[in-house]
């Protein structure tokens, strides 16, 4: 019986341990991407040429550089709600919650949130390229569009994770009546 209260334990410090990781994501992710367009005509070329789909050979207009800030809140936003509900996850794993509907709940809309961010990436692309070229004369004005095999990957993870979810919320009902079955 130690064991299984060992694992308990494990998974609270675990679980703890991912809350406080998570919490430090939901507030530094935010704050990366305005520090990164606060200071993007000051950083070196491989983090402006390699991070974003256009090339940006010049220094770029504060209002340019406030609508790629804004262009790149769209892709935040689907990974701060995955982040958020992954947090929450884990806050019902430390108080030893594991099969509930909740759970099943919160897995769904991490679930969601990678299919989302998949087409936050497509929009924040098309955007963001649009954003760096405006500024540039007619005829070198661009709208990218960029679907890669890693987009297809979170897609079908995206999916699993839905399924697996649906699964949970059967398995919580099944649970939930067998409490009341003499």
């Amino acid at each position: 019986m130690s064991s299984a209260s060992e694992n308990t334990s494990r998974l609270q410090r675990v679980s703890g341990t991912f809350q406080s990781i998570l919490n430090f994501l939901i507030f530094s992710i935010p704050l990366i991407i305005s520090i990164y367009w606060a200071f993007f005509n000051h950083l070196p070329v491989g983090f402006t040429d390699q991070l974003l789909p256009v090339p940006v050979n010049k220094p770029l207009s504060a209002m340019i550089l406030f609508f790629g800030l804004v262009v790149s809140l769209i892709l935040a936003i689907p990974a701060l709600y995955g982040i958020f509900n992954l947090k929450n996850l884990f806050k019902l794993y430390r108080k030893k919650i594991v099969f509930s509907h909740k759970n099943a709940e919160y897995i769904l809309r991490f679930g969601y949130s990678l299919i989302g961010w998949v087409a936050a990436k497509l929009i924040f692309i098309a955007f963001i390229s649009a954003v760096l070229t405006f500024g540039n004369q007619y005829g070198e004005r661009m709208i990218v569009l960029q679907f890669e095999f890693s987009d297809i990957a979170i897609l079908v993870s995206g999916s699993v994770i839905v399924i697996i979810s649906w699964i949970m919320k059967e398995a919580a009902i099944i649970k939930e009546e067998q409490k009341y079955t003499i």
